[in-house]
């Protein structure tokens, strides 16, 4: 039997030799999940020997990857921000430039908001990723997360009742902002904004995942445009609207919230690879 530090060395290399991207962080993911461990215990128990029914394991985990099948979909799970999702082909798998969304908005949340009881709505909430986490960090915050399809509703009740957060965190199926039933503090949206034209040219994993959570129109705004038109009349006075974009957009959006956000700050965030990424629409929350 291979022993752990082997499987880890030769899963990298077979993964990289496949041009499989983040090939070093897949195989200890593969190998931690084979070996139920934490990622630390990786390089403590390098010695230890992986049985036959491990060897097995991950043997079917690395088939199915060299398809190109996404490891979060093969493994059903994907960590964002800390916490630990159920996703599956009918959802988005979080990525990690929308922890900055994340970021921001509890940063806003903690440092600016006087209101005992913060409202907000997470809409094309997928996984229930952002409003689970905003739940966590939030305790006194209402959450209102909002998608299309039932397929994608089942999986982010499934992660909500895992989190324990069924009392902070309400699942509304409809169009955008329409099933949100009061104003809110906070919106914040991470839509698909790829353009359709760039969709087939995508990675084989990204291409795997739902289009209809990846596919934004021609400009890539079609579903942006529909929700700042529908922002004004859920938003508090004070709201704040938080998107998500492709750095190419932010001229197109920032043009548009200014017709129909007249008088709101308007500032845009950088992610960690320090490109413009999360467009703020600030209607008069003041924070430090």
């Amino acid at each position: 039997m291979p022993l752990l530090r082997e499987a880890v060395q030769q899963t990298h290399r077979t993964l990289e030799a496949s041009h499989i991207p983040d090939a070093r962080l897949e195989a200890e993911v593969m190998l931690m999940n084979v070996m139920r461990m934490q990622r630390h215990d990786l390089f403590s128990q390098q010695e230890t020997e992986l049985t036959s029914q491990q060897e097995q394991a991950l043997a079917e985990i690395m088939e199915r990857r060299l398809l190109r099948e996404p490891l979060a979909y093969i493994l059903q799970y994907k960590e964002f921000y800390g916490v630990n999702l159920l996703v599956n082909p009918n959802v988005l798998i979080p990525r990690p430039e929308t922890e900055c969304l994340v970021e921001h908005a509890l940063f806003m949340a903690l440092m600016g908001m006087e209101t005992p009881e913060l409202v907000i709505a997470d809409v094309g909430t997928g996984t229930g990723a952002i409003a689970i986490n905003l739940a966590l960090h939030l305790p006194a915050a209402r959450i209102f997360a909002v998608d299309c399809a039932d397929d994608v509703l089942d999986v982010a009740a499934y992660n909500v009742r895992a989190h324990n957060v069924m009392d902070r965190v309400s699942l509304g199926k409809g169009d955008l902002l329409e099933p949100v039933p009061e104003p809110v503090d906070l919106v914040l949206a991470n839509l698909p904004y790829i353009p359709s034209e760039r969709i087939p040219n995508l990675q084989p994993e990204v291409r795997q995942e739902p289009q209809l959570a990846l596919d934004g129109g021609p400009d890539g705004l079609d579903l942006i445009r529909r929700l700042l038109q529908q922002a004004p009349g859920k938003l508090k006075d004070h709201g704040i609207v938080l998107l998500e974009l492709d750095p190419e957009q932010v001229p197109a959006v920032e043009s548009l919230a200014k017709e129909l956000f007249p008088g709101a700050e308007l500032s845009v965030e950088k992610d960690l690879a320090q490109k413009d990424r999360i467009f703020v629409i600030n209607r008069g929350m003041e924070y430090c």
